[in-house]
């Protein structure tokens, strides 16, 4: 599979602790996910992310150092990836990108080779010649915004949140996406659909087997001295409804520093555009117990 690192916070801040320094940090998880790495970070006033990307393993990418190294940002979308559909190429490497939107998937639809032509039927036409790569975590980004756009969520000119639905879209896409790969018979695991999706302003984290964390509170913290926010209120207990100061994502917990909570299975992680979380288990999705329900 693959793991994920997601930062966003309410001012620009280093990355480099949870990408190269921190005890589990993405560059040390990246020797079991040998398969390439890609970075996508938003700066201030910029609607589109920048990106750097590599086929060559991130834990002896000097490049992958170097980047974390200055990296400055409010936004950032990072990937290791450990390839089960798709060669090894930048085409291949997430995250993916359209239109301002940045996505990363950990996981796998088993049997998407035999399944492949008809989970890009339900691809919105404006999307397919969009897909350049051959995994399918690419059409499961386009399948994502196509799913959000039939659910009346404006991608091109998003608002401040994701809809009040989306646990309800995104419930439905995934247990059809499910189904359909449970149909192939190739494995007897449900599919693994974990994603992050962000556009620099919103973030949604999906929990579809496998592990996923957040943070949003300290128990220590390297820039609170110089961290402009005067309200702090990532030390202590998590409250609930209130402007929080940053939201960490992860497959892997990167630190120790940071309070990790898990994303329940079948369950969402959203931040909107003025720093509130809500986290929601996904509706529609009926069956039996998931397989990786930790």
């Amino acid at each position: 599979m693959c793991r994920i690192f997601a930062f966003k916070s309410r001012v620009s801040l280093k990355v480099q602790r949870s990408l190269v320094k921190a005890d589990n940090a993405l560059q040390i998880q990246s020797e079991q996910h040998p398969h390439g790495w890609g970075i996508s970070y938003y700066l201030t006033g910029q609607v589109e992310p920048h990106e750097v990307k590599s086929i060559d393993p991130a834990s002896t990418d000097d490049r992958f150092r170097k980047v974390s190294e200055f990296l400055t940002s409010h936004a950032v979308l990072a990937h290791v990836r450990k390839a089960t559909v798709g060669d090894l190429s930048l085409d291949n490497t997430h995250p993916f990108h359209w239109n301002g939107w940045s996505f990363c998937h950990n996981g796998t639809m088993f049997g998407f080779q035999s399944v492949e032509s008809r989970l890009r039927e339900r691809v919105h036409p404006r999307f397919q010649a969009l897909i350049r790569g051959t995994t399918d975590s690419e059409v499961l980004f386009f399948l994502v915004l196509s799913a959000l756009e039939d659910g009346g969520f404006d991608v091109d000119q998003p608002g401040g949140c994701f809809p009040e639905s989306v646990d309800r879209i995104l419930g439905e896409l995934l247990c059809w996406v499910r189904d359909l790969c449970a149909e192939t018979g190739d494995d007897e695991r449900e599919a693994m659909l974990n994603f992050v999706l962000t556009n620099g302003r919103i973030l949604l984290a999906n929990r579809f087997n496998g592990g996923l964390h957040f943070s949003t509170q300290k128990k220590r913290c390297a820039d609170f001295d110089v961290c402009p926010i005067a309200n702090k209120v990532c030390f202590g207990p998590r409250r609930v409804g209130i402007r929080h100061t940053h939201l960490l994502i992860a497959s892997d917990p990167t630190s120790p520093d940071d309070v990790w909570e898990e994303i329940p299975n079948r369950g969402i992680a959203m931040l909107d555009e003025e720093f509130r979380l809500s986290i929601k288990p996904l509706q529609g999705v009926t069956g039996p117990d998931p397989w990786f329900s930790r």
